[in-house]
């Protein structure tokens, strides 16, 4: 198996494109072995009526397949812990994840910031067990948390984290990404998740920007 060139943690499909599409499809252009490894199957989104809510995660799934493909994503990993539940399942989730380092031996890892982006539990979840598989490894890969260079001011939302401490707990951006030359791609991939057109839609009229501009916050490497 080759060494990856970067390797992406996720917790829902969708989330390596609206995160770090433009990153993703960047490196693979450039030759690297990129990877991506989603620890849920979407299983909690919406269906739009095209399919049922026991199909969702296998649609969804294919969603997926068919973004990586678009943003030249090499290995899209995918498990199957509960969409929502992932607080519960973190010891499983880091598992996963530390095997997935230890086989893909990584230069660059990126995850979710503690805030999650948006106060999602998932995704702070996802964020409290990459660092928890990243302590165990015994590699040393740079890390980058995706984050974003505009203020969080979405209302609040039932089980999420309070709006006000979504943005406290906003990193600051190390690294920004003028990513216009893959909007083309990101676009493309976003295409592919019908099931969620709601959410797409709503990324697109909250943060325009972040489609042709990324930002990450470096801790490690």
């Amino acid at each position: 198996m080759k060494r990856a060139d970067l390797l992406v943690i996720l917790a829902h499909p969708d989330d390596e494109t609206l995160h770090c599409g433009g990153l993703l499809h960047r490196a693979a252009r450039n030759g690297e072995v990129t990877v991506t490894v989603t620890l849920t199957r979407g299983g909690a989104g919406r269906t739009l009526g095209m399919c049922t809510t026991g199909e969702l995660p296998s649609v969804r799934e294919q969603e997926l397949r068919r973004a990586a493909e678009a943003l030249g994503i090499g290995c899209a990993e995918v498990h199957d812990l509960p969409d929502g539940g992932l607080s519960a399942h973190e010891e499983t989730g880091t598992a996963l994840i530390s095997d997935a380092l230890r086989r893909w031996r990584p230069r660059r890892v990126v995850g979710f910031p503690p805030n999650g982006m948006n106060g999602h539990p998932d995704h702070r979840a996802a964020h409290r067990i990459a660092v928890a598989a990243l302590r165990a490894y015994d590699g040393h890969p740079q890390v980058l948390l995706m984050t974003s260079a505009v203020p969080y001011t979405e209302p609040a939302r039932p089980g999420f984290m309070d709006p006000e401490q979504v943005e406290a707990e906003r990193l600051s951006p190390t690294l920004s990404m003028q990513v216009s030359d893959s909007l083309a791609a990101k676009l493309r991939a976003m295409g592919h998740y019908e099931t969620q057109a709601r959410s797409v839609a709503k990324f697109l009229r909250l943060y325009p920007e972040r489609f042709y501009s990324e930002a990450f916050h470096q801790i490690g490497g």
